[in-house]
C-alpha cells in the first residue's frame, strides 16, 4: 500500500465531509478530491510570510485556511459546519501542547463513528532518536494545565536532544547513536527556553515522542482513565520514519464501562517495536526503497524548515534587543549633546570663556600664579 492509502483507509474523501490540520502547502485530501475542510495555526497570507523566504515551500501552494486554531477551541471555530466525518493530521499530534485536550477537541467535532486519521513519526528514525518515549504523566500534566503552547520544558527537551544522521533529520533504517550529531547544545536550547517563559511566543516544537509501541501503552493508560473517547479502527507499523493509525470516535450516549472495553479491545498487542524490513516482492523493492526515500526527505526538510524558523526567531530577537539597546545609547548620546550645548550658550560657560582668554593674556598659571 502507498503512504496515501494506509491513511486514507478508513475514509472515503469523494463522498465524506473532512477536515484536515496543517496541510500548509502539501495537503492529503485536496479540493479536487472531496469536500474538504483546512485548519491551520495561522492564516493563509501569515503563512505566506512566514514561508516567504523557505525554499522548501511553495507559497503559491499554500492552501486556502478556514480556520485558524490557536487560543479558540476547535468546536468554536467549526460552528454549524461540523460535525465532520473525518479529521486528517499528517505530523501533527506530536506538536500540539495538550494531546489529551487536542484529542477532545476533535472529537468534539466528528460524527459519532467519524475517523481521525494520523502518520506520526517513529522516534527511531527522525531526529527525536535520543529522547525518551513521553510518559501518561507528562500529558495528563499538559491537559490539567490547559496548555495552548509549547512549554518551555518542552522546548528545552526538544532543541537540547534533536539529531541529525549524514545532514538528514529522518532516514527509514536502523542507525547507531554514535553516527548522529546534534543540531543544538544544551546553551542554546536553554536561552531558547528561557526567552519563550519570558516573551510568551509560540515555539513548534516536537511535545511528545513516540514508537508504535509507546503509542498504544499511551492510549491504554489514558482510556483506562477515561481520557480518550476514541478506538483504534486500522493500524500501519512504520514504513520510511512514520507509522499510521485510524482513530474512531466513540458514541459516549454508550455506557462507559461498554465504552472502555470497546476501545481496550481495539488495541493492537505490541510487546516491542520491530526494525523496519525491506518488502518480500523482488519487482517493487526498489520501487517501494525510492518513495520512502522520497517521504523520508520531503519530511526532513519539513522539520529542517521548522528548526531554521526557530533559529530566525532566536535571531530576530537578539537583534531587537541590540535594537533597543542602541536606541537607549542614542537618547542618552542626544541628552549630553544639548547639556553641553545649554552649557555652552549659559551666562556662566561665557565668563568662564572670557576668564580662560584673561589668564592666557596675563600668563596667570592653573592656580592663579604669575608664570616664571
Amino acid at each position: 500500500m502507498t503512504r496515501e492509502e494506509k491513511i486514507l483507509s478508513a475514509i472515503d474523501p469523494a463522498t465524506q465531509l473532512g477536515l484536515e490540520i496543517g496541510p500548509l502547502n502539501r495537503p492529503i485530501v485536496t479540493c479536487q478530491m472531496g469536500k474538504i475542510r483546512y485548519v491551520d495555526h495561522a492564516s493563509t497570507e501569515e503563512l505566506k510570510q512566514k514561508y516567504a523566504e523557505d525554499s522548501n515551500v511553495d507559497i503559491d501552494q499554500i492552501v486556502k485556511v478556514d480556520y485558524v486554531w490557536g487560543e479558540k477551541q476547535l468546536p468554536q471555530l467549526a460552528g454549524d459546519e461540523a460535525p465532520f466525518d473525518y479529521v486528517v493530521a499528517s505530523h501533527v499530534i506530536e506538536h500540539v501542547p495538550d494531546l489529551i485536550g487536542w484529542l477532545k477537541e476533535i472529537h468534539a467535532v466528528l460524527k459519532p463513528g467519524g475517523i481521525l486519521t494520523l502518520a506520526i513519526p517513529d522516534k527511531r528514525y527522525c531526529f527525536d532518536y535520543f529522547r525518551q518515549p513521553t510518559e501518561p504523566a507528562q500529558v495528563v500534566e499538559a491537559y490539567l494545565q490547559g496548555n495552548r503552547k509549547p512549554t518551555p520544558r518542552q522546548i528545552f527537551e526538544h532543541l537540547s536532544q534533536v539529531a541529525f544522521w549524514q545532514g538528514q533529520l529522518g532516514w527509514s533504517h536502523e542507525v547507531e547513536a554514535s553516527e548522529l550529531t546534534r543540531l543544538y547544545t544544551d546553551r542554546q536550547a536553554w536561552e531558547v527556553a528561557y526567552q519563550a517563559s519570558i516573551d510568551n511566543q509560540y515555539h513548534d516544537v516536537h511535545c511528545w515522542v513516540f514508537t508504535p509501541r509507546t503509542f498504544f501503552q499511551l492510549l491504554r493508560t489514558l482510556i483506562d482513565i477515561n481520557l480518550v473517547d476514541f478506538k483504534v479502527a486500522e493500524y500501519y507499523d512504520t514504513t520510511g520514519l512514520e507509522f499510521y493509525i485510524s482513530l474512531e470516535a466513540m458514541d459516549l450516549t454508550k455506557h462507559p464501562d461498554d465504552r472502555k472495553a470497546i476501545q481496550l479491545e481495539s488495541l493492537p498487542t505490541i510487546d516491542r517495536d520491530r526494525p523496519q524490513i525491506a518488502p518480500l516482492e523482488p519487482q517493487s523493492i526498489l520501487e517501494d526503497e525510492r518513495v520512502q526515500s522520497l517521504l523520508v526527505e520531503l519530511e526532513s526538510e519539513r522539520e529542517m524548515s521548522k528548526l531554521a524558523h526557530l533559529r530566525i526567531g532566536e535571531h530576530q530577537e537578539t537583534i531587537q534587543r541590540l535594537r533597543k539597546r542602541v536606541k537607549n545609547l542614542k537618547i542618552k548620546l542626544e541628552d549630553s549633546e544639548n547639556q553641553i550645548k545649554a552649557m555652552k550658550t549659559s551666562k556662566f560657560w561665557k565668563l568662564r570663556s572670557q576668564w580662560l582668554k584673561l589668564k592666557q593674556l596675563l600668563g596667570l598659571n592653573e592656580t592663579g600664579s604669575n608664570a616664571r
